[in-house]
C-alpha cells in the first residue's frame, strides 16, 4: 500500500518543476501552521532563546520557519528524480578545497554541522561535491519501503549511510580509508545523565560527545560546514562553506572542539533564525542533579600548544 500512494501521490510532486513547486511549499506550510503541528514546541524554542524579540516577531520568524520546513520537504521529494547537476547547482559547495589536504590521509576528517537549512540536500549532494569519500549517519525509519527509498536517495551520488549504532565500529573498521565522517552535533541526547551539558544560545544544553570523542580517539582534523541562502538568488538555492576548526584536536581542552562547533551554529541561528530545526525538542531535558555544566572557551590559535615531533 506504502508502494502504490507513494506511486500515485507523492512522486508526482518531485517531478513539478521548481515554478510549481514553490506555491506547493507555500500551501502546505499554511496547511502545517494552521494544524498546529508542533507549535507550541517551536514558540517555546524561540521565546527562550530569543527573549528581546516581540510578541509579532516571534510570530513572524514562527511562521517563516513554518514556510522553511515545507521547502524542505518538498525539495525533498525531488532528491528521487533530480541528477547532480541540477542539485549541486542549486546546492553550490562554495569552497571543497579546503578537505582536499585530507583526501589521502586516513583515517580521514570529521565533519561537523547543525540542522540548518537543507540538510537533506546537504546528504544527497555531498558525495559528488568532496574530494574524498563521505559517511553519513542516519536512524533508520520503521517504514521498509521509506526507509530503502531514503537510502538509495541519499546515496545515489556517492555519499554512505551507516545506522547509528553502527557508527563506532564503523570508524573502528575504516581506520585505514581516508573519508569525510559527517556528524549533526545539534540532536538531544536521549539519556540526560550520560550527556555533556554547556550552555548554548543562553540555555543549559545536553550534547552528544561523539563528534569530540571521535576527534581525539582517532586524531582526525574538524571541519565545520555552514549552509546559507545564496544572495541575490531565487528560492532554493543555497550555499556551503566549509572550514577547519582544527588539524590537531587532541591538543585541544576537552569540550572545546564541541564548543567550537556549537558557536559557529549559533552564530547561524542568530544571523538567519528561520532556517534552523524549531520544531525539535532541543531542551526536553533538564540537567539533572550531580552531572556538571561545563564551562569551556575555545582556544585562540597562539594559545594551542604546538605538536611535538
Amino acid at each position: 500500500m506504502t508502494r502504490i500512494l507513494h506511486t500515485l501521490f507523492v512522486a508526482p510532486i518531485g517531478r513539478l518543476p521548481y515554478a510549481l513547486l514553490y506555491p506547493l511549499a507555500d500551501v502546505l506550510s499554511q496547511c502545517l501552521w494552521w494544524s498546529g503541528y508542533r507549535r507550541e514546541v517551536v514558540a517555546s524554542n524561540l521565546k527562550r532563546v530569543f527573549p528581546e524579540m516581540s510578541e509579532p516577531e516571534l510570530r513572524r520568524t514562527a511562521r517563516q520557519f513554518y514556510t522553511h520546513l515545507a521547502e524542505v520537504l518538498v525539495e525533498s521529494l525531488r532528491h528521487f528524480h533530480a541528477g547532480p547537476e541540477e542539485l549541486l547547482k542549486r546546492y553550490h559547495h562554495v569552497n571543497p578545497e579546503v578537505l582536499a589536504p585530507f583526501a589521502n590521509k586516513p583515517p580521514g576528517v570529521l565533519l561537523s554541522c547543525g540542522h540548518f537549512g537543507n540538510w537533506e540536500r546537504f546528504a544527497v549532494t555531498v558525495g559528488a561535491a568532496l574530494p574524498l569519500p563521505v559517511m553519513g549517519v542516519y536512524k533508520p525509519l520503521s517504514n521498509a519501503f521509506y526507509n530503502d527509498l531514503i537510502l538509495r536517495t541519499r546515496g545515489k551520488f556517492g555519499t554512505e549511510l551507516v545506522p547509528m549504532k553502527r557508527v563506532s565500529a564503523w570508524m573502528v573498521e575504516e581506520l585505514g580509508r581516508a573519508k569525510a565522517a559527517t556528524l549533526a552535533v545539534d540532536q538531544r541526547p536521549l539519556d540526560p545523565n550520560k550527556a555533556w551539558w554547556m550552555e548554548w544560545m543562553g540555555q543549559e544544553t545536553a550534547m552528544h560527545f561523539g563528534l569530540e570523542a571521535f576527534a581525539r580517539k582517532f586524531d582526525m582534523p574538524v571541519v565545520f560546514f555552514g549552509v546559507r541562502k545564496a544572495k541575490g538568488k531565487p528560492r532554493g538555492y543555497w550555499e556551503v562553506h566549509y572550514e577547519l576548526i582544527t588539524e590537531t584536536p587532541k591538543l585541544w581542552p576537552k569540550g572545546a572542539l564541541l564548543k567550537a562547533t556549537y558557536d559557529r551554529i549559533e552564530q547561524q541561528l542568530r544571523e538567519d533564525p528561520a532556517h534552523w530545526l524549531w520544531s525539535h525538542t532541543r531542551w526536553k531535558h533538564a540537567r539533572p542533579e550531580g552531572v556538571p555544566l561545563h564551562h569551556v572557551e575555545v582556544p585562540r590559535d597562539s594559545e594551542i600548544p604546538r605538536e611535538q615531533p
